[in-house]
């Protein structure tokens, strides 16, 4: 296995075990996840919203970044790419309508910006190694 694709695989692993450890946080305590930027989830769909899209679909997710990491690194990257990016322009967008967040989310803007680039960086390193191959 050569340097770039051990890069990747671990790039991807490391991102769905993330994935999977909000999901885990959700599903077992919605309200400490949201404690963190400040919302009091006050009813039983509050709840029931918070452990599907943070629990059960970031579950989902992860596991599909894992096993990307083996069978689809490709897709794996470019999923990866498209949901950070997605996150930053909404919290960019969201910075310039309401203000500054809290350091938690400021902290999680940065998370997300870094691992978009290092998503296309590795997707477009993965390409030219392809294209090197066939030549």
């Amino acid at each position: 296995m050569k340097t770039l694709d051990k890069v990747i695989l671990g790039f991807l692993i490391f991102v769905g075990l993330a994935f999977i450890n909000v999901a885990v946080q959700a599903i077992i305590s919605p309200q400490a996840v949201f404690d963190n930027v400040g919302v009091t989830l006050g009813n039983v769909s509050a709840l029931n919203s918070i452990r599907a899209n943070y629990g059960f679909v970031n579950l989902a997710l992860g596991l599909f970044m894992v096993y990307g990491a083996f069978k689809m690194r490709k897709e794996a990257l470019l999923f990866t790419a498209i949901f950070c990016w997605g996150f930053v322009i909404g919290r960019i967008y969201s910075i310039a309508i309401d203000g500054m967040p809290n350091g938690f989310v400021t902290q999680w803007l940065a998370t997300e910006m870094v691992l978009g680039i290092i998503a296309i960086t590795l997707l477009v390193l993965q390409s030219r190694q392809q294209r090197a191959a066939v030549v």
